[in-house]
């Protein structure tokens, strides 16, 4: 009895896990413009939080739409938490290309003014040019 309990609520609760789970960034209405893909490194930045640095310089913020999680596609931080785990540090950057989708623009404390979230990543390796500092967090 106690499985079909148990089985029930499974069921019960697996529409609204795919609802929920339907926003992707890609897909919110909060985008600003259309999706491109940007050659860049990606990795947390102290104090700052997940940054996209593009080849062209240009620094943008990456966090989700509203209502959604979806910052990061689940592929890219997969990739990202391997090359964490073969450095031992989580400053580990990656560089690939990545289908950035942007959000409205703010500007943050640190003059950041691009944010936007990442629908998907190709050709990704850890970023050698910034190697992580051996005080990882």
């Amino acid at each position: 009895m106690k499985i079909l309990m148990v089985l029930a609520a499974i069921a019960l609760s697996l529409p609204v896990a795919v609802s929920a789970a339907e926003i992707t960034c890609k897909k919110s209405p909060a985008l600003t413009g259309q999706c491109s893909i940007v050659k860049g490194s990606l990795g947390l930045t102290s104090g700052v939080g997940v940054t996209l640095i593009a080849e062209d310089g240009t620094r943008i913020l990456i966090k989700a739409p509203p209502d959604s999680n979806a910052d990061i596609a689940p592929m890219v931080m997969q990739n990202w938490l391997y090359w964490q785990s073969k450095t031992g540090s989580m400053k580990t950057r990656i560089v690939g290309a990545f289908q950035l989708c942007p959000l409205p623009a703010q500007v943050n404390s640190v003059g950041i003014r691009d944010f936007g979230c990442i629908n998907a990543g190709s050709h990704i390796n850890v970023d050698k040019a910034a190697s992580p500092t051996a005080d990882a967090n």
